[in-house]
Order: C-alpha cells, then structure tokens, then sequence
C-alpha cells in the first residue's frame, strides 16, 4: 500500500486478484477490470477455490492456489515471488466474506502495489487518499453505521462501557458481602428440607 498517498494510478499490464470473496464476484468483476486497467492486461489469480471455468471472465495467466502456501516458510517463498513478478496493482475483494481476509490485507500491506477495492457488486474505487469517501461508504456499511441502525450502533457503543461497569461494581458487590458473611459468621448452615 505505498500508493496511499499518491493520488495517480500508474500505467496497468498486470494485475493480481486476491479472489477474498464469492467466485460470483469475481466473475462479475473481470470485465470491470478489464475497463479498469485496460483490456491487455495480464490477471494472476490468488484463490482458495478450485480453478475457474476455460470460459471465465477473469481468464487468469497464473493460480496461485493458498493450500500449497499453508506453512510461514512457502507463504514467504510466495511473497517473493509475487513481488518478482511486477505487479502495478491488486484487486482484492471486500464483498461482506470472511474468505482470505488475512491474505489479502497481509499482501496488501506487503506488496509495493496499487491496490483495487471491489466490493460484493463488482463496483471498485482505488485505495488512496483521493478516494476516501468511498472507503468511509465501505467501512460504515461493514459496520453497521448507515442510516438508522447507525443510532442504535453508536448507542450500543456508548452504552457498553457503562454496561460492563455496572457488572463490575455488581460483582464487587456480591462478594464483598458475601465475603464479609463468612469472615464474621453470619453465613448460616442451610439444612437439608
């Protein structure tokens, strides 16, 4: 993520797509890339699903399948390799799925690369400072603070921490008399009815 402060977006031949989300998606996503960075661009594809269709729209040059990078020493083999390979860009999928979240933020981070946020509807923005509203739009339909539930989400907010004080003081409570009972013998034995 070096580009997050350079608003231009260099000249694009190849690509990788960190597949984090449904093969749907990612389908639906390859002509967008395509309009995106230009038509002749190369795509590398980083999954952990089986390999796509002859006919699909990404057309990937190279797979990268995640379950042959299971141990710290290949994933740090593949990172080497991925950073050999020039890549200008990256396009990760944010589309609400908990699938490859640590890789492709591990990569995004790793990886001298602009990178492409695409969300469930195939509609992307780059992340850099140019783009911010976007990704503020993202973040706060991810957590629930859009329209009307965001109301209750910053009061549930607001309300935890007394929540977990009045739990605390209760628990303090309770055994600070429970605890003064049995110091002073006031416990008294409970007989069997």
């Amino acid at each position: 993520m070096r580009h997050w402060f350079d608003n231009t977006i260099p000249p694009i031949t190849r690509v990788l797509l960190v597949e984090s989300g449904p093969r749907l998606v990612t389908e639906k996503f390859g002509p967008v890339l395509r309009m995106v960075c230009g038509g002749a661009v190369d795509v590398d594809l980083l999954t952990c699903f089986p390999a796509p269709r002859e006919d699909s729209a990404i057309a990937p040059q190279k797979l990268y399948a995640t379950q042959q990078y299971a141990t710290p020493a290949a994933r740090k083999a593949l990172r080497k390799e991925l950073q050999s390979n020039g890549y200008q860009a990256m396009a990760i999928l944010c589309a609400d799925s908990p699938v490859l979240a640590r890789w492709k933020w591990w990569l995004a981070l790793r990886l001298p690369v602009k990178v492409l946020v695409v969300n469930e509807n195939a509609d992307c923005f780059w992340l850099d400072r140019a783009h911010w509203l976007p990704a503020k739009r993202l973040l706060g339909a991810r957590w629930g603070l859009q329209g009307t539930a965001s109301l209750r989400t910053l009061g549930e907010l607001a309300l935890f921490p007394l929540v977990v004080v009045w739990l605390l003081a209760y628990a303090l409570f309770a055994h600070t008399r429970r605890g003064f009972r049995v110091l002073f013998g006031l416990d008294r034995p409970r007989t069997a009815q």
